[in-house]
């Protein structure tokens, strides 16, 4: 096991959770396997919700229940991050549901694109972990982890101590090396955001053709290739800091979509 918290899993269709079980078992992730109506029980065992890496949501009998146990989910972990099996994926969900769910998967499932989902879901985990024990342990002296007493550097202070507490769009100019994601990170930290991820993107290291897909997310079937919905930073980072280092290196039809973004948001 390269983890050492649970998956989640959940469905109604008692041979088929054995089936994901097994693949889940294979790969080396421990699992709670349950159906719908006893889930609260299985996860009652559990010390804290953070020991489960996230809910994988197969069928649900009762009509119009998927809903409702998402909301139950939600309740009990308000960042547990859903995987919905494909069957789920065309129904419509409210928004605040909706960003809950990172990527709906075809059954039998890809080892590549579980493996991948359960990645993802792992760092979005990681990213509020970090928020929360940040907003705990804030710093008494505001910026006190950017070091430097020059005038420029408590012009920078000032600066940042303007718009820490705003929800306004930030450009950080500087050089490679400057420490613009030093910056990033103090004005996430001691905002409101502070308990919502902090999600950094180096737009440079990103190929062109995948950078917009990675940044907006997509839905199944938007495109060849694309067997399932996938949410994108931008939606990862809701309620949070989105950090877009490079965008110097952004293709240019890319940068336009983005400038749209900023002036919609």
């Amino acid at each position: 096991m390269w983890r050492e918290i649970k998956i989640l899993l959940i469905d109604d269709d008692s041979q088929r959770r054995r089936d994901l079980a097994v693949i889940l078992n294979f790969l080396g992730e421990e699992n709670l396997s349950c159906s719908s109506q006893d889930w609260q029980q299985v996860v009652g065992s559990l010390a804290s919700p953070r020991e489960v890496l996230c809910v994988l949501v197969g069928s649900v009998n009762a009509p119009g229940s998927l809903q409702g146990l998402l909301k139950t989910i939600v309740a009990w972990d308000e960042f547990l991050p859903v995987l919905l099996m494909s069957e789920n994926s065309s129904i419509e969900l409210p928004e605040d549901l909706r960003r809950r769910v990172l990527s709906a998967l075809e059954m039998p499932p890809s080892y590549s694109k579980l493996l991948d989902s359960l990645h993802r879901a792992q760092v979005y985990r990681e990213m509020y972990d970090q928020a929360r024990e940040r907003g705990r342990h804030r710093e008494p002296n505001l910026f006190r982890s950017l070091v430097g007493t020059s005038r420029a550097i408590q012009h920078v202070r000032q600066m940042m101590q303007q718009v820490a507490d705003t929800d306004a769009s930030v450009l950080i100019l500087g050089e490679s090396g400057t420490g613009k994601e030093v910056v990033a990170r103090n004005l996430h930290y001691h905002s409101r955001r502070r308990d919502a991820p902090f999600v950094p993107v180096n737009c440079g290291a990103i190929p062109a053709e995948l950078l917009e897909s990675e940044l907006f997310g997509h839905e199944k079937g938007a495109f060849t290739g694309a067997g399932t919905s996938r949410a994108g930073r931008f939606e990862l980072a809701n309620g949070g800091t989105l950090f877009l280092d490079e965008i110097g290196d952004m293709p240019l039809p890319m940068q336009v979509k983005l400038l749209r973004v900023l002036q919609e948001r």
